[in-house]
């Protein structure tokens, strides 16, 4: 290590995989390109390895084991590689915990030691996106609550405002994910009857298909879209029908407004937060008020403008700046307490 990398903070990244999931290395990778000036910037570090199988795990945690910086900051989805990292500071980013409930029970139990308990003996500090996420994690594990800083993802900056409305044949609705928390069946009940395209993010099962046909839902899908085609997927739609039943963050809710269209999210925790003013809310479990919020938009240029407007301003105050510089306090206080 370097005499420049004495005080360095090491950013521990999983290995992206090709126009999958690449949200975190982007938001971080965002992050440093506005980290402020008189500090010096984290080192990246990409796991060498996917973390697919046990032997690739093992061969992750012992590559972060002979890292030599002074304070690692692991930065999501790998967190058992911070088990057993006593010797120097640890924070850990924390970005959801809702597939700790998913799979047979084996599974989870699992999950639930490699993936929470044991690394958070191991943290110093953890890093939540939302302040829904913080206290999920105190409840699950009772890790203490002042010990646990929010600070929301940052969106790529690819994501940028459009240059001119949607002009399509009939309104496109935009539907990304189709994990069951995405909630596709309950955006299908909605729409079903208006005359409307729902342009859907990702690869329908043949039980998701039938239930689109049954309903006679106009639709399309797309799937392992680069961050350039996703702009243009929300560049194209009339809004953006996020009323999930579960996230950490809801990174679409700001990308798309962002580009200026207008969002419904789920009036919960923590959607409802990251929307802001600048989203309409809805009952994810009810498809009465999910519909009635599209038609609100579909219904009125000035609840669309107006969301548009507010959007942009929600947005804005997800700047990467921002997190960039409390990211740089965290450090310099775990740097305080090391002393």
């Amino acid at each position: 290590m370097s005499q420049d990398d004495s005080n360095r903070v090491v950013w521990i990244m999983r290995k992206p995989r090709s126009l999958g999931n690449f949200s975190i290395e982007t938001s971080y990778r965002t992050m440093q390109n506005a980290w402020p000036e008189n500090r010096t910037h984290p080192h990246m570090h990409t796991a060498s390895r996917f973390t697919a199988g046990i032997l690739q795990r093992v061969a992750i945690w012992r590559e972060v084991r002979a890292l030599t910086f002074p304070l690692i900051h692991i930065t999501g989805d790998i967190h058992f590689a911070a088990i057993g990292l006593r010797h120097k500071p640890v924070i850990l980013t924390i970005h959801d915990l809702g597939m700790l409930d998913e799979g047979n029970r084996f599974k989870r139990m699992l999950k639930w030691l490699f993936w929470l308990t044991l690394p958070l003996r191991s943290c110093d500090h953890l890093i939540a996106v939302s302040h829904q996420t913080k206290e999920d994690i105190h409840r699950r594990s009772g890790y203490p609550l002042d010990k646990i800083t929010v600070i929301p993802s940052v969106i790529s900056p690819t994501f940028r405002r459009r240059d001119a409305q949607p002009n399509q044949p009939k309104p496109q609705i935009l539907h990304i994910g189709l994990a069951d928390n995405k909630n596709l069946s309950g955006h299908v009940e909605a729409l079903c009857g208006l005359d409307v395209h729902l342009r859907i993010i990702g690869e329908p099962s043949s039980e998701q298909h039938s239930m689109l046909l049954s309903h006679g839902i106009d639709y399309s899908t797309a799937s392992k879209l680069s961050e350039e085609e996703i702009q243009a997927e929300y560049a194209q739609s009339e809004l953006l029908l996020f009323c999930s039943t579960l996230e950490g963050y809801g990174m679409p809710i700001i990308e798309a407004q962002t580009v200026g269209v207008p969002v419904i999210t789920s009036d919960r925790s923590p959607m409802k937060e990251t929307g802001g003013p600048g989203a309409l809310l809805a009952d994810p479990g009810n498809p009465a008020s999910i519909r009635k919020a599209v038609l609100s938009i579909l219904e009125s240029e000035t609840t669309k403008t107006s969301l548009i407007k507010k959007g942009f301003e929600n947005a804005a105050s997800c700047s990467a700046a921002r997190s960039a510089a409390l990211h740089a306090e965290l450090y310099d206080a775990m740097r305080q307490q090391a002393r």
